[in-house]
């Protein structure tokens, strides 16, 4: 019972539930955490090509004790991205040419932000991602991640993720084998998906552990270098999820005394409240909301987000499209017909609030909402084949618009769940209708 507590706890944290404070509070009562002012280095070449630029993260020391473990792991942090390559290579740039963006991003450990905040935390995954011109060969893409624990300034491996790796690997490699290698290979124009580049991995904080790929070994047809995706929920049998596992760390910056006193009552848990916070704003919980546009969005402004995998394809009512980001391996964006605005995702791989497609049932799903859905009604084979889901059961719940303060652009989309013939929660889907 502790641990499926512990593992719907994650997904409640991964979409906010408990509060910057409270974490904060929690990060304050372990003396072995460091604390550092983080900021963000933009540099851009004085050439009129606002679209060219190179960003980094850097630590600043707020004791002075510490100067030479920043140091350290700030060269780390640019030597695993390439920065002082890419700031070469950014002053080649010329109008008309190739530009080139070094980006990246962070998990939302320690509280860190675009102003400099004081953060506190033990563990930083940080993924760089190059874009335009490249330090060898033609233009393209390529990504470049690291782990540090900041209070070494080591590189953290995957095996110390885990307590069982040769067993996470083992389900990895199956996985990869008869999931995403059929389903991926059309989109692909390398196509290499073994070995699995296990030094290769970055957490991104809404519950995903991503392995990128170099681009020579896998990449789509547009360029983009490969990348799978694997939620904590999947790996949770062989994730050191004891209170100090680097997992736990990483994800809250706290410690051993978080499970004594801050494990929610589920009992105390309004999930039906927790969804229609979400859905007003036209994001399906589960999902990370700094990547996955909300429905209502431009399709073009999607599709620039996530970039299609291939053209549309057909959907009742208007179309649907694969797309590349590896966190939205199992999803489709559901089109109007007139292809102008994203109107629904359906996905089947998403935690949210401890719904678990694959592994939730719907009658506990409904039990954890605490309300009957507003239509429960059978989907046969042929239904299911068209709408891309599964035959079985889906249970729709429907939010009035004068049950919110706000709502994305007046509108409220329905939350559905389907279920297969054993009663299984297979697929969750937002549209607005």
């Amino acid at each position: 019972m502790e641990k499926h507590v512990f593992r719907i706890l994650i997904s409640l944290l991964l979409v906010g539930i408990i509060s910057l404070a409270e974490r904060s509070a929690l990060s304050e009562s372990r003396t072995e955490f460091r604390s550092f002012s983080f900021r963000y280095m933009v540099h851009r070449e004085d050439n009129g090509l606002a679209d060219s630029f190179v960003t980094y993260p850097e630590f600043v020391s707020v004791d002075s004790s510490d100067a030479a473990l920043i140091g350290a792991i700030n060269q780390k942090i640019q030597s695993a991205g390439h920065v002082p390559e890419y700031l070469q290579l950014l002053r080649t740039v010329r109008d008309g040419g190739t530009g080139l963006k070094l980006s990246f991003e962070t998990s939302n450990f320690g509280q860190w932000n675009e102003h400099g905040e004081l953060g506190t935390s033990r563990y930083a995954s940080i993924l760089f991602s190059a874009e335009g011109k490249m330090l060898q060969g033609r233009p393209g893409q390529a990504y470049y991640p690291v782990m540090l624990d900041l209070n070494t300034g080591d590189t953290v491996s995957f095996e110390a993720l885990f307590t069982d790796a040769e067993s996470a690997k083992k389900y990895i490699e199956s996985h990869i084998e008869t999931e995403i290698e059929p389903t991926l290979s059309t989109y692909l124009e390398n196509n290499q998906l073994f070995p699995v580049p296990y030094d290769r991995f970055f957490l991104d904080g809404f519950g995903n552990l991503i392995l990128v790929y170099e681009s020579s070994q896998l990449s789509f047809l547009s360029g983009l270098s490969g990348a799978v995706s694997f939620r904590y929920s999947e790996l949770w049998d062989w994730l050191d999820t004891s209170p100090d596992g680097i997992p736990m760390l990483a994800l809250w910056g706290i410690g051993s005394d978080f499970t004594a006193q801050y494990i929610p009552n589920p009992e105390k848990w309004n999930l039906y409240d927790l969804l229609k916070d979400n859905l007003k704003d036209g994001r399906l919980p589960g999902l990370n909301k700094l990547l996955v546009p909300p429905v209502g969005t431009p399709l073009d402004e999607a599709l620039d987000m996530l970039r299609a995998a291939g053209d549309s394809d057909f959907y009742p009512g208007g179309a649907c499209y694969e797309v590349e980001e590896p966190t939205l391996r199992g999803a489709l964006l559901l089109i109007d017909e007139e292809e102008t605005t994203l109107m629904g995702i359906l996905t089947s791989r998403v935690d949210c609030y401890g719904i678990e497609t694959g592994k939730t049932t719907l009658d506990e799903a409904i039990a954890m909402i605490g309300k009957e859905p507003a239509a429960c009604l059978p989907i046969d084979e042929t239904t299911a084949e068209r709408y891309r889901v599964c035959a079985g059961t889906m249970a729709m719940y429907t939010f009035p618009v004068s049950e919110f303060e706000t709502a994305r652009d007046g509108a409220i989309p329905d939350f559905t769940l389907y279920a297969d013939e054993a009663g299984v929660v297979q697929y969750l889907e937002i549209k607005l209708n």
